[in-house]
């Protein structure tokens, strides 16, 4: 055919054209001034070996030709035409590869046009006439030059890519290659409830209160997203009428063409509104459960009750005020929780880590109990049963969950009687170094240090002198084998049966240390466990 602009575009470089995309990635393709479509059928090929289907019924290839003859052409092979001048097409629909060899003598426009198609993401590859770069003496030309090192496009030159083509000439070519990333996708919903926010707080105030304060953070980042989506909702049921199914609709309950629905209804009949609020409420209650500020603090065991009830608290706003009462019911449960939890270690250091293994009665120390024959308490080294090395092979294994798990137990209790709420992470990074580099022997932790042996056991050696003795009073008091006047009365003022004990446990001048010191040993460790709620 002898129709002027028309050169096919030879195999040889359309292999070039389409080498290196990644076709398990393409899925819409667009081949503007498709001409017989070589280049579609290409990509066709292309994106069936890719996907390996046989069935390729729904591949999204579309050509847009303004010839009448060619556009009969590849109506005949099966393609798309979907518009006749590549210049005035006007489509919202977006294409992951705009593949094209545009008529030589305007290839700036039309490549032009193809970047402002993928100006929210997308690949290019395009072949132009080589003068369209090398001589940009219109501002067109200039543009697109411009245009093209803005977006780093990869440019090959090619002589003499037509001279045993099908339609021969000597015109310089040049193979474009562009990939423009997805762009966000801005939202003048999102823009003007910042502006709105932006009057109570500056954005930047704005910015370092979320950084700042966790929990008033979280909670101003609840209030926006509900109002973000509630604003959508509201936009979508005014624009419902425009995207109604029919030009005449018989009713107002007609599905519209577009829907915004929220999945998982629990409610079917409930309000949209009512339905998405509860959905973001359930977000926003897991976050803060799974959060450091909850973990650090909480019992594994209490933590995992929270979240089995989570869907309770859909029905409650995220609010200061309904957070602070968590916090209220949290710090009650949690003072008995950490309770049961360091007696149940006291007793694993004691009575039971010692009850079948002799090995492990080095953790111990008899003294006469409070009306009993026999107590306990906890000496600067104990053993516990903790395998820290692989069955199979014998490596090195302690920065693993269970190992990092039974620690970070151990911590948390000495966390609690410190009267801290410190981050377990550094415990999970420094047995996680230790395991890669593959020591064993005397790792240094917050509070102890710990030895693993091959046979199963692990040896902790107590750092804090002054926390241990805190731990075991408070396993002493609460076992009963201290005396009640214990930390209450002065040792000049108890019983010559009371003195006997203490003096046995600890020595009268260790006692007056102890009494000296009422507000650290005895301390009531319930505040510390109270979420700051930044209100």
């Amino acid at each position: 055919m002898n129709i002027p602009d028309f050169y096919p575009t030879p195999p040889s470089l359309i292999s070039k054209m389409l080498n290196g995309i990644n076709f398990q990635q393409i899925s819409t393709v667009l081949e503007p001034s498709a001409g017989k479509g070589d280049i579609a059928l290409a990509v066709f090929k292309k994106i069936k070996d890719a996907h390996y289907r046989s069935d390729t019924a729904d591949f999204d290839i579309d050509c847009v030709e303004i010839n009448e003859n060619l556009q009969s052409v590849l109506k005949g092979k099966g393609a798309r035409v979907i518009h006749d001048d590549f210049l005035t097409l006007n489509t919202g629909k977006r294409y992951d590869l705009i593949a094209m060899n545009p008529p030589f003598s305007d290839g700036d426009k039309h490549l032009l046009k193809a970047l402002e198609m993928q100006r929210n993401g997308g690949k290019i590859v395009c072949l132009l006439n080589a003068e369209t770069l090398k001589n940009p003496y219109t501002n067109t030309r200039k543009d697109l030059v411009q245009q093209l090192e803005e977006r780093n496009a990869d440019i090959k030159y090619i002589g003499n890519a037509f001279s045993s083509a099908e339609r021969k000439t000597d015109v310089e070519t040049a193979i474009i290659k562009i990939d423009i990333p997805r762009k966000a996708q801005n939202s003048q919903i999102i823009d003007d409830l910042k502006k709105s926010v932006e009057k109570e707080y500056h954005e930047k105030d704005f910015e370092q209160m979320v950084e700042g304060d966790f929990i008033l953070g979280i909670v101003r980042r609840y209030e926006f997203e509900v109002s973000a989506g509630l604003s959508l909702i509201h936009e979508y049921d005014a624009l419902k009428p425009l995207m109604s199914r029919k030009f005449k609709s018989d009713s107002a309950y007609d599905a519209p063409i577009l829907e915004l629905t929220v999945p998982y209804r629990d409610e079917p009949a409930d309000y949209i509104e009512n339905l998405y609020i509860k959905k973001v409420r359930q977000k926003y209650w897991n976050e803060l459960f799974q959060s450091d500020k909850f973990s650090n603090i909480c019992t594994e065991k209490l933590r995992q009750q929270y979240i089995e009830n989570i869907g309770k608290l859909k029905d409650y706003d995220f609010s200061l005020y309904n957070i602070r009462q968590m916090q209220i019911d949290v710090s009650k449960q949690l003072v008995q929780s950490l309770d049961d939890t360091i007696l149940s270690l006291f007793d694993s250091f004691t009575y039971q880590a010692h009850w079948d293994n002799s090995e492990m009665c080095k953790n111990i120390h008899y003294y006469s109990g409070w009306k009993t024959n026999k107590a306990y308490i906890v000496n600067k080294r104990v053993i516990i049963r903790l395998a820290a090395f692989s069955s199979y092979d014998g490596r090195n294994e302690c920065g693993t969950y269970s190992v990092v798990n039974k620690l970070s137990d151990i911590e948390k209790v000495f966390n609690y009687l410190s009267g801290s709420l410190d981050d377990n992470s550094e415990l999970r990074e420094i047995l996680s170094a230790a395991q890669k580099s593959e020591q064993s022997a005397k790792i240094k932790t917050k509070y102890f240090l710990a030895t693993f042996y091959k046979k199963g056991t692990c040896h902790l050696e107590f750092t804090d002198a002054e926390l241990l003795k805190k731990f075991n009073l408070f396993g002493s008091q609460h076992k009963g084998w201290l005396p009640p006047s214990y930390g209450k009365a002065e040792y000049k003022d108890m019983s010559k049966e009371e003195k006997s004990v203490v003096d046995e446990f600890e020595g009268k001048d260790e006692y007056a240390k102890t009494m000296a010191n009422k507000e650290f040993y005895f301390a009531n460790a319930s505040k510390v466990l109270m979420l700051g709620a930044g209100a």
